[in-house]
């Protein structure tokens, strides 16, 4: 049930962390009257100008967050639940909610989260696109990067709808999160650098469907078995998509996407490439429908979506060659996704910080798919190392982007596709993976 933001007015709040998510949830608090403090790891005094604006409306900066004393802290997701700051004001009885969570307690209107491994920035971007092709004021944002956090979009005139990507760290904590519609894309091995192990990971996910009431509406993957051991879960009504067949839901058959024996559109008017992006759109169309946008919204939305920064972009250049940014693609699961969107091999880029997840899928699709693999970043000698092992000798290694860029320019032809799909993690040698999309644009475009 929704509650007033007044309540807010007067009461002692903690934020712990000033980056996007943080700095709008201290606005939010700071807009309805309550007295914050807030602290990040970076340091006391963070230097962006987004905090020094915050503390100029009032919020001030204790010395010692694990001292201070008030009623409760919000926390920004990309702190973890074992952080110090954290454990100690637990420790002493302050409750601590994570921003997406406390925020959902104010949400004026309709909520769909989506969550899962991978597709959930494309999937969140083509509901609200099609709610807005339905004639709904719709916020569209969360985890999704670029984009803006819940709290932001409280801060203005209220909605019919709020659209937000929900990752598991967000989930982790949930307490008050029940979105009408709740998407559960897929579950593959991420973040077992923060979670124990897959099952942990999974139980994140699954948390966004408990708090559901019957009213609502939770999509489900049914190709995907780690996602249907949670169709048990809240008391939530069911839509189901699938790739493989018919489903109570949308699915794909005959070249089209169907809704209950409905045709939607065809497969082929679809912008994005790839079988996953179909998966998506099927996921999109259940959430769509659940809401009462008709056919022609969701065709509207799916024929004009042409992706989001950094998943499958294509870079223009005019050497002949078709370079693709996807830097998004941050773990195996979606680096194997990326290579089968294209109906010939590529020239892969791939490589960065590893964590420590399964690879063997992704090297047998490098080996199926890649005419010439470049690996660059942190774990780019080892990945050749395995390929070579593995009979793949079509492999080199580059210390930088650069240099990969280079290699890729001169071993790619006219006409080929060069990839630029990293499969792990950017903090190697970037802040984060927008970031390392933007050099790798950089690089082409110069060189080009």
């Amino acid at each position: 049930m929704m509650r007033d933001p007044g309540e807010l007015a007067g009461s002692r709040v903690m934020v712990l962390g000033l980056g996007r998510s943080g700095e709008a949830a201290a606005r939010l608090l700071l807009q309805h009257g309550a007295r914050v403090a807030g602290w990040d790891d970076a340091g006391p005094r963070r230097s962006g100008a987004g905090a020094q604006r915050l503390a100029r409306r009032g919020m001030t900066v204790p010395r010692d967050p694990a001292r201070w004393r008030g009623d409760f802290a919000v926390k920004s997701p990309g702190i973890p639940a074992g952080n110090d700051a954290v454990r100690q004001l637990e420790r002493r009885g302050v409750p601590v909610y994570d921003e997406l969570d406390f925020a959902s307690r104010f949400v004026p209107g309709v909520m769909v989260a989506v969550t899962g491994t991978n597709g959930k920035s494309t999937t969140t971007a083509l509901v609200g696109l099609a709610l807005e092709k339905a004639g709904l004021r719709v916020f569209v944002g969360g985890n999704l990067a670029p984009g803006r956090p819940l709290s932001a979009g409280l801060l203005g005139p209220g909605r019919d709808c709020y659209v937000v990507e929900v990752s598991s760290f967000q989930l982790e904590r949930a307490r008050w999160l029940a979105p009408d519609v709740a998407v559960l894309l897929n579950i593959s091995p991420d973040h077992l650098d923060r979670h124990r192990d897959i099952g942990d990971y999974a139980e994140c996910k699954y948390r966004l469907l408990d708090r559901q009431p019957e009213t609502a509406t939770a999509v489900l993957n049914a190709d995907d078995p780690l996602v249907m051991k949670a169709c048990r879960r809240g008391r939530a009504g069911r839509l189901f998509f699938s790739l493989r067949r018919r489903v109570d839901g949308a699915y794909r058959a005959g070249g089209a996407v169907r809704f209950r024996g409905e045709t939607v559109m065809a497969t082929s008017e679809l912008r994005l490439p790839g079988r996953h992006n179909v998966a998506n759109v099927l996921a999109m169309t259940c959430a769509a429908r659940a809401l009462g946008a008709p056919n022609r919204a969701i065709r509207a939305a799916a024929r004009g979506f042409a992706g989001l920064p950094h998943r499958l972009e294509r870079v223009p250049t005019r050497d002949g060659r078709v370079w693709v940014n996807s830097s998004m693609t941050t773990n195996p699961g979606a680096g194997v996704a990326a290579l089968e969107s294209f109906g010939r091999k590529v020239v892969l880029i791939a490589g960065g910080k590893s964590k420590g997840l399964p690879v063997g899928e992704f090297l047998a699709a490098v080996r199926r798919r890649a005419k010439w693999a470049i690996l660059t970043g942190e774990n780019g000698p080892e990945l050749a190392e395995s390929l070579r092992a593995a009979g793949f000798e079509r492999c080199e290694v580059q210390a930088t982007l650069l240099g990969a860029v280079s290699a890729a320019r001169s071993r790619a032809r006219r006409g080929d596709v060069v990839l630029f799909a990293p499969a792990f993690a950017s903090f190697d040698q970037f802040r984060d993976f927008q970031e390392r999309g933007e050099r790798f644009r950089r690089e082409v475009m110069s060189a080009a």
